[in-house]
């Protein structure tokens, strides 16, 4: 989808409203491996939406740090459990990442539709008359001589 589409939403339920909402919720992978760098903040974790990972690795930050402040070996140790999930989170990213855009995906384009509009009667009119809506189209050749009539009436009003 080209980027200016991404920006633009014309409403409805239709095929374009699904593909822009997609869009804006889609997560990247660039993204999220930078938002790694910052883990002892947990913001990957937020960022591929894992509240409880989140809050863990912000609690356990928080714990090296006043333990670092009590008892140095304590807070060293917290800080390398820590540093041991991010690393291991490398390897957690990718398959997080996949598996939260496919759910993504499926509830963009497998929501139910919402159904016909309250009051929808199709193709019906009340003031629809049998006589006076022709049957299909005018051919070609109908119109060439609907135009050839109307060129001689206006021919003939001149005169």
């Amino acid at each position: 989808m080209n980027k200016a589409w991404k920006s633009i939403d014309l409403g409805g339920e239709g095929l374009q409203s699904a593909n822009v909402q997609l869009a804006r919720a889609l997560r990247r992978r660039r993204t999220a491996y930078l938002l790694w760098l910052a883990f002892p903040l947990g913001a990957h974790r937020a960022y591929l939406r894992e509240p409880v990972g989140t809050w863990l690795y912000r609690g356990l930050s928080v714990a090296a740090l006043a333990a670092l402040a009590f008892d140095a070996r304590i807070g060293a140790a917290l800080g390398a459990l820590l540093a041991g999930f991010a690393l291991a989170d490398l390897f957690w990213i990718g398959r997080r990442l996949v598996a939260l855009n496919k759910r993504l995906r499926m509830q963009a384009y497998l929501r139910p539709a919402p159904g016909v509009p309250a009051g929808f009667r199709g193709r019906y009119r009340d003031d629809d008359d049998e006589a006076s809506t022709p049957p299909r189209a005018p051919s070609f050749a109908e119109q060439e001589r609907l135009l050839a009539e109307l060129e001689r009436r206006r021919c003939a009003a001149k005169e």
